[in-house]
C-alpha cells in the first residue's frame, strides 16, 4: 500500500514541473556501461561518495524519487519560513542570525537523511562501483542536465536576492546586518556558481556547433 502510494506522487511529482526539468541531474555521469549514480550520503557526510553503475531504468526509478525529494524539500520550507516568528528566538542569548543557522542545518540534516532513506531501497542489492563522482563531475553534470532557460533563471534570481539584500544594508533597514550580510554572500555565491555552469554550457554549446 505504501509503495503504491509513493508511485503515485512520484508520478505526480514527475509530470509537475515547479522545479526546472534536469534538477536532479547531477547525480548521474553516463559511462559506456550505462549510468554511474553519485548517491547522497545520509548527514551530510564528509568523504568519498559512493557510486553504484546502473541501467536506464534504474536511473528513471532514482531520478523521480530524487525529484520528489526535492519537492518535499519545498514543502517543507514553506511551514518553516512561515514559523519565523516562533523560532527566530529559539535558543535564548542567540541572535537572530545564530538561531537562523541553527534552523537551517537541521533542516539540511533532516531533508538529506530523508533523501537518502527514499532511495535507499533502490539500492538495495546494487554492487558499488570503482568510479568516482566528484564534485566537479556533479556541476557538470547538473549543467549539462538543465536548460540554458532554467540555469539563467537561477543565476537571476540568486543575483537578485543578493542584490536585495545589499541594498537593505545600505539603506538602514531594520534587519539584522549580520543575517543580511550572510543571504548577500550566500545568494551571491549561488548567482555565481550558476552563470559559471550556464557559461560553460554555453562554450560547449558553441564549439559543439562550430565543429560540425
Amino acid at each position: 500500500m505504501l509503495a503504491s502510494q509513493i508511485l503515485k506522487v512520484e508520478q505526480l511529482a514527475s509530470g509537475f514541473r515547479l522545479l526546472p526539468p534536469g534538477v536532479e541531474g547531477q547525480y548521474f555521469k553516463a559511462v559506456p556501461e550505462g549510468w554511474l549514480f553519485g548517491a547522497p550520503r545520509p548527514w551530510l557526510a564528509f568523504g568519498r561518495r559512493p557510486t553504484y553503475p546502473v541501467t536506464d531504468a534504474q536511473k528513471a526509478a532514482l531520478a523521480d524519487r530524487i525529484r520528489l525529494s526535492r519537492y518535499i524539500r519545498v514543502l517543507l520550507a514553506i511551514p518553516l519560513v512561515i514559523a519565523t516568528p516562533f523560532w527566530m528566538h529559539l535558543v535564548r542569548g542567540f541572535s537572530l542570525f545564530d538561531n537562523t543557522l541553527l534552523v537551517l542545518g537541521l533542516y539540511l540534516l533532516s531533508v538529506h537523511l530523508l533523501e537518502y532513506l527514499m532511495i535507499k531501497r533502490l539500492l538495495a542489492g546494487l554492487p558499488r562501483a570503482a568510479g568516482r563522482m566528484t564534485m566537479a563531475d556533479m556541476l557538470q553534470q547538473q549543467s549539462k542536465a538543465m536548460s540554458i532557460r532554467s540555469q539563467a533563471m537561477l543565476s537571476v534570481f540568486f543575483g537578485l536576492a543578493s542584490a536585495l539584500s545589499l541594498a537593505c544594508l545600505s539603506l538602514g533597514m531594520p534587519v539584522e546586518r549580520d543575517l543580511l550580510r550572510y543571504i548577500a554572500l550566500f545568494s551571491g555565491g549561488l548567482s555565481i556558481l550558476w552563470l559559471g555552469m550556464l557559461m560553460a554550457k554555453l562554450w560547449g554549446s558553441w564549439r559543439s556547433n562550430t565543429a560540425v
